[in-house]
């Protein structure tokens, strides 16, 4: 059972059940811990759930969960963590009393049964990726500004990492979960990918969030393209610069030259041209 006060660092679901759809839900992945012990990963379901109306509302972990549950007793803490890559992987680890960890972490619960560890330092709400998807798309609805000028150089861990899933899931959108340059992507039965929203001009130059100064990218194309080992033409085709291909390791790049990227159908949403002059300039690409 999930306590109400932590339904915001769980996936939002809609709360219109009805008879006929009595429950609503998202897959997660578990990886499940007792203790330092690795009891492995298992397709895991957080779901709302009023049995048609008939009883009070419940919000649940469910599914393949019986080798941690089993394993927990009365007084046992169950401390649950969520991944910073990928929203919907949760780790799940039971503490019990003879951990090392058990009483430091009791103290940090001050008498509570439940809540953020560190109330000065808290988990990110999902809310708070909403707030900041609407904030990129209302930037995107505007005339094309590369640089966030307001960007502070030292930002809130909590801010950071919401700006960063919400850039994540529009370009996700967007590009239909396919590396632009490749138009492939790993991805798991459950339809995650390993996909990544870049950055064209860096978040460490002040680079806006917003999708014209973005592309997905899978994870080796990302790092090149990170890295000024391929660029963008300002007809949006992929640029390998002649030092990127003399490097033997780099002949798989060097079959990219000239392959049109895979872009969004929203042509104002597509790589601006400010940007992709930006990082080929930085690098030095022609």
């Amino acid at each position: 059972m999930i306590p109400k006060d932590l339904e915001s660092y769980f996936p939002q679901l809609s709360q219109n059940v009805t008879a006929a759809v009595p429950t609503v839900s998202v897959d997660i992945v578990a990886s499940l811990f007792n203790g330092s012990t690795y009891l492995g990963d298992v397709s895991a379901r957080y779901q709302y759930q009023t049995w048609g109306g008939t009883r009070s509302p419940e919000r649940r972990l469910t599914n393949n969960l019986s080798a941690l549950r089993s394993l927990a007793q009365k007084d046992d803490i169950l401390l649950i963590e969520r991944g910073l890559q990928d929203p919907n992987h949760y780790r799940l680890t039971l503490i019990k009393g003879a951990d090392p960890t058990y009483s430091k972490l009791l103290a940090s619960l001050d008498g509570k049964r439940w809540g953020p560890l560190d109330p000065s330092n808290p988990p990110v709400k999902e809310t708070w990726v909403i707030e900041a998807l609407d904030k990129q798309e209302q930037h995107e609805a505007a005339p094309f500004e590369a640089f966030d000028n307001a960007a502070s150089p030292v930002e809130q861990r909590t801010k950071k990492i919401a700006r960063s899933r919400a850039f994540q899931r529009r370009l996700v959108e967007l590009y239909l979960g396919r590396c632009a340059f490749c138009s492939h992507a790993l991805t798991r039965p459950d339809g995650r990918t390993e996909a990544e929203a870049a950055h064209i001009i860096p978040r460490s130059a002040k680079g806006a969030d917003d999708a014209r100064n973005g592309v997905l990218l899978c994870r080796a194309h990302h790092w090149a393209f990170d890295n000024g080992l391929v660029g963008i033409s300002d007809g949006l085709a992929v640029v390998v610069p002649a030092t990127t291909t003399a490097i033997g390791a780099n002949a798989s790049l060097g079959q990219l030259s000239g392959v049109a990227l895979a872009i969004p159908t929203e042509q104002n949403l597509r790589p601006h041209l400010e940007a992709i002059t930006w990082h080929r300039n930085h690098f030095g690409i022609q």
